[in-house]
């Protein structure tokens, strides 16, 4: 009886912490690059059970002890391409990650929404350097005009200054939605200047997600209620025997 309200219980804040990263997903609806979080489920020390005929052992199934939270892998899908016309906004087409130095090091995005902050220098909205392919933060003329090719080359008054370093690799999102990993430069990148990627989230399918966790909470919530109802009777009555 006790280990149903465990089960239960375990279900129950699976549960709770997949809600929290559909509820993440939402608020970065409108965020620029951003890739979806999604939650993977398994269940937790699983058993086989046996029916025992005389000498002979049958099996009959699986017992768990219950769902948790494995982890949550990042949706690498694209998100549709935006025009907006400013020619230091810029998306990747296809695979790929800008580099970008943090305080914390080197920091990849798919974020291409960059401006030049007071010395000249290609920065995210954060103030953050964007790096070229010699791992450099891309310094420009202020008073050219700017123009960025398909292959990432960086011209100033259609001069080559410097080109965008884009990478691949096996990449995680770290809690400031950057991603960190191993990398190498990313063969043949094709970016597309005055343009901006959305994010992948799609509010239907989180929607349908929420209510899906929602339902399951409330079946294990409604098991722990009738748990306890039993454990209650059966402690009233056994004591009045």
């Amino acid at each position: 009886m006790l280990r149903g309200l465990y089960v239960a219980a375990e279900g129950m804040a699976a549960r709770q912490k997949a809600q929290d990263a559909i509820a993440n997903n939402l608020a970065n609806l409108n965020t620029t690059g951003f890739k979806a979080d999604r939650p993977v489920f398994e269940t937790f020390y699983e058993r086989q059970i046996y029916r025992v005929q005389g000498m002979q052992a049958q099996p009959i199934g699986a017992l768990s002890a219950g769902v948790i939270l494995r982890e949550f892998y990042t949706d690498l899908q694209p998100g549709a391409i935006i025009t907006t016309g400013n020619p230091l906004d810029v998306a990747i087409d296809g695979e790929g990650f800008f580099a970008v130095q943090t305080p914390q090091g080197v920091r990849y995005t798919r974020n291409g929404a960059f401006q030049l902050n007071a010395q000249g220098i290609l920065t995210t909205r954060e103030g953050y350097p964007v790096l070229g392919i010699n791992n450099q933060p891309l310094a420009l003329p202020s008073t050219a005009a700017i123009h960025i090719g398909e292959n990432g080359a960086v011209l100033a008054n259609g001069a080559q200054v410097g080109q965008l370093l884009v990478v691949q690799g096996n990449l995680t999102k770290d809690p400031d939605g950057y991603f960190v990993g191993a990398v190498q430069p990313a063969a043949n990148p094709r970016v597309v200047a005055g343009a901006l990627e959305a994010s992948n989230v799609n509010m239907v399918r989180e929607m349908v997600s929420m209510i899906e966790l929602i339902r399951a909470y409330e079946t294990h919530q409604r098991a722990i209620h009738a748990h306890d109802e039993t454990l209650g009777r059966a402690i009233n009555e056994l004591a009045k025997i």
